[in-house]
């Protein structure tokens, strides 16, 4: 598998637009039919590694778009990538929850995974919400799971030195609430280090991404109305993960407290810590090459 991944790679004439890439399963969920949508940059292909890849939960947040400046990386290394839209997010069907959302997304995931005939352990990267769902997969299939990489998340427990709810989720639910321009702005200042970036064409885009699908903004914030406790603490269980871990994290996030990475990383088995400086609380994005080459260094060996 390791040569495999060394010297396979991505094949000529695979798509590599979101439409062209675009696959569907069905989770079945609440005596209902839940339609999840996912790329998969090889559909089929069954001999090299897996790398599935999951979102956050800031506002329009897909699998494909959170992970653009990621997915060559990880092709160019060999592995084939699958990404979600996690229920509630994307091209995904709405969903009202009223349960453990990591749970549920981990369930999205292996309900993808089986559509997608992938029955080898695969490596899960998850970031934010999705660094908890990666942890709960973990939890419930372990036998899936060959490395975890997780992206400033996973449920390590409360922060010692922040509030309950830090400034950057604050706001991030500020948004969902009303989802304007002057919002998402206040959000994205909290969420990266450096905002120089984000130009104001490049806030009303993220603005209209997330209105594209104001079910998906009604339901989250009514899900969190009618069941807070969305997230579980569960770093009295990270003991349990045996896969090797690699935790990454920005020196200034203001999300989730940096020291959540080092709870979650004393407490799994095999885990290392990476920790960004000058960064906030997405650097898979704020400091993509130095990350790609960490990830694709760990997955490799």
């Amino acid at each position: 598998m390791q040569k495999a991944a060394a010297t396979w790679k991505f094949p000529v004439g695979t798509p590599l637009d979101e439409d062209g890439a675009s696959q569907r399963a069905v989770l079945e969920h609440g005596g209902r039919s839940l339609a999840i949508h996912y790329t998969d940059s090889a559909p089929g292909l069954t001999h090299c590694p897996v790398v599935a890849m999951l979102h956050g939960s800031g506002p329009g947040s897909t699998g494909w778009a959170s992970f653009a400046a990621n997915r060559d990386a990880l092709l160019d290394a060999g592995h084939r990538v699958i990404c979600p839209d996690l229920p509630g997010w994307g091209r995904s069907a709405p969903v009202l929850c009223l349960e453990d959302r990591s749970s549920l997304n981990a369930r999205a995931l292996a309900a993808v995974l089986q559509t997608a005939g992938v029955e080898q352990p695969v490596h899960v990267m998850g970031a934010s919400m999705g660094a908890h769902s990666a942890v709960a997969f973990a939890m419930q299939w372990p036998q899936r799971v060959a490395k975890l990489v997780l992206v400033s998340g996973g449920t390590g427990g409360r922060s010692s030195f922040q509030p309950a709810l830090p400034e950057g989720v604050r706001l991030m639910l500020a948004f969902y609430r009303s989802p304007t321009a002057e919002n998402m702005r206040r959000f994205i200042d909290a969420v990266v280090c450096d905002p120089t970036p984000y130009t104001e064409p490049v806030i009303q885009k993220m603005v209209a991404a997330a209105q594209m699908r104001p079910k998906h903004l009604h339901n989250f914030s009514m899900s969190l109305a009618q069941h807070p406790q969305q997230f579980g603490d569960v770093a009295h269980r990270l003991g349990d993960i045996a896969a090797p871990a690699l935790v990454i994290w920005g020196s200034e996030d203001r999300v989730v407290p940096l020291d959540i990475a080092i709870q979650m990383a004393v407490r799994m088995q095999q885990a290392d810590l990476h920790v960004m400086g000058r960064c906030g609380h997405i650097p898979h994005v704020e400091q993509a090459h130095k990350f790609n080459r960490l990830v694709t260094q760990f997955l490799s060996v």
